[in-house]
């Protein structure tokens, strides 16, 4: 569990269905405060017994037969909190409601899988959850959709290389924030059919240079804190002083150091960074780099793409957490990347 932040769902459903669970704590990348508490929270709403002791997680039924229905509010929409509740109270006896809860695509996602399997989940994609527990579950076949996050960042990657890219799977909707942003800065986005995508940041389109934005992370559906480091490595080549305001996680600048070694000009106070691209853009240059995290590392990739000369950047098992073949990828469409063997 120390790897990965997802692993740590799975005591929603080890706990609805065995009566009781022991799960370490979640690992994952440090860009500031994530606690349990909403969770242990959570399942003591639904008749559970949750401590943490020795970095992890015990929780049991505290009737020591199963789960029940229960009422519970989320203080924030956490889309991990939500999702491993709604596995949880889709076998608790009785009714359960969630409320302030995340409304990502991937909530709405779960819910449509959670009932191909037998669950009662009403409301995905709203602020509130109504879930009738069942006694069990069965089996499905689903298809997983694209990841919207990786969709993003090839997007940016057409938009700090000035290139056109084409991307199929893709939903849209899901990336509105984004499309809209990238279409202030000139690039061209078209949509042959409802899940292919053509992001074109073509001189002939785009003029000279592109125009800077500002932006502000929050949930779903506001700008996604995991694209705002690849986001921000675009804006050191857009014209313009622009803001990027992190509202989500209070340590998700760690990769500015590492783009000011590019010769990106970027102040930060706080959690709100100036990002100054002057009239043409700033222009960047290859230099050795480390990836802190995994989404402030793939910023590092889009910037190293965009620099003149050679970047070379440690850590990217990082990256690999959340990226599958990067660098083969982004060789298919043309990028002189290659991974090193030490």
């Amino acid at each position: 569990m120390k790897k990965t932040r997802g692993g740590f769902f799975v005591i929603g459903p080890l706990l609805t269905r065995f009566g009781e669970a022991v799960v370490g704590l979640p690992g994952g990348c440090d860009i500031g405060e994530r606690p349990v508490d909403l969770y242990i929270r959570g399942f003591r709403a639904l008749g559970a017994v949750a401590e943490l002791r020795d970095r992890k997680m015990f929780a049991h039924a505290a009737n020591g037969r199963g789960l029940v229905g229960g009422t519970f509010h989320l203080d924030i929409p956490s889309v991990g909190a939500t999702e491993t509740l709604m596995m949880a109270a889709c076998m608790a006896d009785g009714v359960t409601t969630l409320s302030n809860v995340a409304k990502e695509p991937e909530v709405i996602d779960l819910a449509r899988f959670l009932n191909d399997c037998g669950a009662c989940v009403y409301g995905g994609g709203t602020d509130k959850l109504l879930i009738k527990g069942k006694c069990h579950l069965h089996g499905s076949e689903y298809v997983v959709p694209p990841d919207r996050i990786e969709a993003g960042t090839f997007m940016l990657a057409a938009a700090i290389t000035r290139s056109c890219i084409s991307m199929s799977p893709i939903i849209p909707s899901h990336l509105a924030c984004l499309i809209s942003k990238l279409k202030i800065a000139g690039c061209r986005i078209t949509q042959f059919n409802h899940d292919t995508l053509e992001v074109s940041a073509m001189p002939s389109n785009v003029g000279d240079h592109m125009q800077g934005f500002d932006i502000k992370t929050g949930p779903f559906p506001r700008f996604p804190t995991d694209l705002q480091p690849p986001t921000m490595a675009l804006l050191t080549t857009c014209r313009g002083s622009n803001i990027v305001e992190e509202s989500v996680f209070e340590k998700r600048m760690s990769h500015v150091r590492e783009l000011q070694k590019l010769g990106a000009d970027i102040r930060v106070c706080g959690s709100t960074a100036l990002v100054s691209g002057g009239e043409k853009g700033s222009a960047l240059y290859g230099s050795r780099l480390v990836a802190a995290d995994l989404r402030g590392g793939v910023s590092l990739v889009l910037a190293g793409l965009a620099a003149e000369g050679t970047t070379e950047i440690d850590g990217i098992a990082h990256i690999d957490r959340g990226y599958e073949n990067l660098d083969t990828k982004l060789q298919l469409l043309g990028a002189d990347i290659k991974r090193l063997i030490r």
